[in-house]
């Protein structure tokens, strides 16, 4: 009896951690999309120094190829995630990297450097190295999401060796290792909210200005959304998780605390 009673209070403790997540995660997409709204898309010909936010198409040197899938990109975000038998996926460790590129419209260009980014664009690759678990899956059962993205890689793309040495893990199979891919793709449009600087290595008089991470204003992302998906998609999704986080932390130390006799 005892020990049941420890795991409702484990319970409690996890359900109050991960209520407070989700609030403090709505917070920041409510604020996210705040500074969309409030922050019109203007011409890339147009931009000023200071906060802003603009629309086109990528482009600029030569791409390198992303690790899951190997395809050619810009900047890619892989995360890196081991199977615990016990607590199913756990996060195991996040890698990005990135070179500069430009971002094109009818006006202009302008230089970004996506390295200190956030992404928001749809996964590229996802690949499990390891015995993958036998877990069952709706989405899978009913065919509305590919969960292993191994039938469609390149040829550029890591060995399964190659992935775990990335990882940093073991070269044996007996953990179960998933990389889930995000990437930055030549020709793809984008929306880029964030900070115009002096370009520190212009190309010619007409690459002066840099869009990058501000040292004062920290948003920068990186969405194949447009600015009105992202003020949208913003409002309903910060909502939900900042009411659904903030129930359920409060929920969870209710209860706790009743359990305990402190109320």
């Amino acid at each position: 009896m005892m020990h049941f009673a420890g795991n409702i209070d484990v319970w409690l403790a996890i359900g109050f951690t991960l209520g407070l997540i989700l609030f403090f995660r709505g917070l920041r997409l409510f604020r996210r999309g705040l500074m969309a709204a409030d922050t019109p898309v203007i011409p890339i010909r147009s931009v000023a120094m200071g906060f802003t936010q603009v629309h086109g198409h990528a482009g600029g040197d030569e791409p390198f190829p992303s690790p899951v899938r190997g395809l050619p990109c810009y900047a890619f975000h892989v995360q890196i995630e081991r199977y615990d038998k016990g607590n199913g996926w756990q996060h195991y460790r996040t890698d990005h990297n990135g070179k500069r590129f430009y971002l094109s419209d009818d006006s202009g260009r302008i230089h970004v450097d996506p390295l200190k980014a956030e992404f928001d664009v749809p996964v590229t690759g996802r690949r499990i190295v390891g015995d993958p678990p036998m877990n069952f899956s709706l989405t899978r059962f009913l065919g509305w999401g590919r969960q292993d993205d191994t039938s469609d890689v390149s040829l550029s793309a890591k060995t399964d060796e190659e992935l775990l040495e990335y990882a940093a893990a073991s070269y044996d199979y007996s953990n179960s290792y998933r990389f889930t891919e995000h990437c930055i793709e030549p020709d793809q449009e984008y929306d880029v909210l964030g900070t115009c600087v002096e370009n520190p290595r212009p190309e010619d008089d007409n690459d002066r200005n840099l869009i990058t991470r501000g040292e004062h204003n920290h948003t920068f992302l990186i969405s194949s959304k447009t600015a009105e998906q992202l003020k949208e998609g913003a409002g309903w999704r910060s909502t939900m998780m900042v009411m659904g986080g903030a129930s359920l932390a409060v929920f969870c130390a209710a209860l706790f605390m009743a359990r305990h006799g402190l109320l």
